[in-house]
């Protein structure tokens, strides 16, 4: 069985672990690791890490589209990989962005808070394979069309690695990033 738990919101309304609705409260998701995502509505969720003697949590006040844990570092902990959809101090538009954060002694910090990726991100997943832990992003051309493009964890935030592919459609683009191998 895979490591990688992936939980996606997508855009036609199906969803595999949240209801769309604006009445549903309280619902989360937790892995065995003792991390859990929480949500109180639409566009508030909280991230919980619950040891044996601490329960520490994350407020995230945007719509989070995507969920899931790795180990983005290689530090041999479970990271938390949140995709949000928000503005920034620099970009007036909410977008797709992608939150790291890591469990440190049992409290819930910030690894990496991205405002963005080399273009607008569309998808994103956390691979593990033989070479390392990577993620792979769905980005968007100028020219309508997406890319896929690997990162890789360097100290202090994602390092861009490769292009997988350029100008390819998008609905190529997501079976290829929902499946590992390329």
């Amino acid at each position: 069985m895979k490591n990688i738990y992936r939980v996606l919101f997508s855009i036609v309304g199906i969803s595999f672990m949240f209801c769309c609705s604006s009445k549903v409260r309280n619902e989360s998701i937790e892995y065995d690791s003792g991390i859990t995502l929480i949500k109180k509505h639409d566009s508030l969720f909280y991230i919980q890490i619950k040891s044996d003697s601490l329960i520490d949590t994350w407020e995230l006040k945007y719509p989070v589209y995507q969920y899931m844990i790795g180990d983005v570092d290689e530090n041999g902990s479970n990271d938390i990989l949140v995709g949000v959809i928000k503005t920034t101090r620099f970009d007036s538009i909410k977008r797709k962005r992608l939150f790291i954060f890591k469990n440190y002694e049992g409290y819930v910090r910030p690894l990496w808070l991205g405002s963005r990726l080399g273009k607008p991100l569309v998808d994103f997943n956390f691979i593990k394979n033989k070479e390392g832990s990577f993620i792979r992003s769905v980005e968007k051309e100028k020219s309508g069309k997406v890319l896929i493009a690997e990162y890789k964890w360097r100290r202090f935030g994602l390092e861009f690695k490769r292009y997988i592919h350029r100008e390819i459609d998008s609905l190529r683009a997501t079976r290829i990033l929902k499946n590992e191998n390329i």
